[in-house]
């Protein structure tokens, strides 16, 4: 593992995005700064997901694993929906690696097909302009075979692929992946926008959506550096949402 890389392993807690936020004083004087911290877990007892949802995962089976970072000046508030981009990204590059054609649901999701492979949870701390401190949790089904009923129905990388995987192993990869667009957030000519519009679900298609005002059809343009979705529909008007304020209809 590259040497900028702290890796914390805990058996079990509660929630590894909470464990990130309690001990983040003590885990960078540990670390040093520059670093990126790697929290996981093989079992949580109160994950959590996006707007106070559960994320519920069998002990030893996922990937449990929060990320705690300070970007410090090379993100800005206004654009620290770059960070959202180099999570996907980097997941979908891992899943890659192990034959997985991942497309990414608005806004961080990991998709295969129309079901759920894996969660993203980010919390950010400001200072002033600029992102201080992000705790990113992600939740990556693995050797999982057996879900609670639930309204995104979910699928695992055993499941697809039919054998078991080393855990350990993807957790090299899925760090090895994040560095990589990470380090290279700050470049003007980063192309992660881009990169992650074109592996939206239902990028460039017509698809079904439903806002306050009920289902309509449009087309996925992209993503602007707010997050906001940007929908072109039916009459050719652009509209452009936050995330809960439109639901794409699968």
């Amino acid at each position: 593992m590259a040497d900028n890389i702290s890796i914390i392993k805990l058996n079990e807690v509660d929630s590894t995005n909470r464990y990130a936020r309690d001990e983040a004083s003590t885990l960078w004087r540990e670390a040093g700064t520059g670093k990126i911290i790697a929290i996981t877990a093989k079992h949580q007892t109160a994950g959590r997901g996006q707007l106070g949802n559960i994320w519920q995962s069998q002990a030893g089976n996922n990937l449990l694993l929060t990320l705690l970072v300070r970007p410090g000046q090379s993100l800005k508030v206004t654009e620290q929906f770059k960070l959202s981009q180099t999570v996907a990204v980097a997941l979908h590059s891992t899943m890659k690696r192990y034959g997985i054609d991942t497309r990414l649901k608005w806004p961080n999701d990991i998709y295969v097909g129309n079901r759920k492979l894996a969660g993203i949870l980010i919390e950010l701390d400001y200072s002033g302009n600029f992102v201080e401190q992000a705790i990113i949790g992600v939740g990556l089904n693995v050797n999982q075979v057996q879900f609670p009923t639930m309204d995104r129905t979910p699928v695992s990388m055993k499941m697809l692929k039919n054998n078991d995987f080393d855990i350990e192993d993807i957790l090299c990869n899925v760090l090895k992946d994040f560095e990589m667009y990470y380090n290279d957030l700050s470049d003007e000519h980063h192309t992660i926008a881009s990169e992650y519009s074109s592996l939206l679900l239902g990028h460039c298609k017509e698809n079904r959506f439903t806002d306050a005002d009920g289902a309509f059809t449009a087309i996925i343009e992209g993503v602007d550096s707010y997050g906001r979705i940007i929908l072109r529909t039916d009459d050719g008007s652009i509209r452009k949402y936050t995330f809960k304020e439109v639901e794409m209809l699968l």
